[in-house]
């Protein structure tokens, strides 16, 4: 898989005469740890195009790496979207391919822009992780239907 990713990366970058090495650094399967580390050691997070992260953005929220989305058009590709949302912070969310683009080179290229949404991120981290509403809601919905104390 990661030799066709590899080969994938090469054509699109011989496209324009460049070499995709000299711009970026395929990591093996890495331990959670490690990955965690890799994380505090990032600038940004860039979710995937159509396929969103849910896991992996949740990671990096929980590092505080600024994540930059865009939307796709099924719930497959919402996941980071929705994150944000709930996170209040939209200035990251792109409406289309070249804002994506536009918003990771903001990010990567403007520090104080970087920093202040990670500082925003650490203030209201609690609000995705430590949101009891949707697990209330399934507990309601189980008493429901199976009849507390029945």
């Amino acid at each position: 898989m990661t030799h066709c990713f590899q080969s994938r990366l090469s054509q699109a970058f011989n496209k324009y005469g460049l070499n995709w090495q000299d711009y970026g650094v395929m990591m093996p399967q890495l331990e959670q740890n490690d990955y965690f580390q890799l994380n505090l050691l990032a600038d940004i997070y860039l979710d995937n195009l159509s396929w969103s992260g849910g896991n992996t953005t949740l990671e990096a929220i929980a590092c505080q790496l600024p994540v930059v989305t865009c939307p796709g058009e099924f719930m497959r590709g919402r996941h980071s979207y929705a994150i944000l949302k709930k996170l209040g912070i939209t200035e990251t969310i792109a409406t289309d391919k070249n804002h994506y683009i536009e918003i990771a080179i903001r990010l990567g290229l403007d520090n104080q822009w970087r920093q202040t949404i990670k500082d925003y991120t650490k203030v209201n981290i609690d609000t995705v992780f430590n949101d009891r509403t949707s697990v209330e809601s399934l507990e309601r919905f189980y008493q429901s239907v199976v009849g507390e104390g029945k």
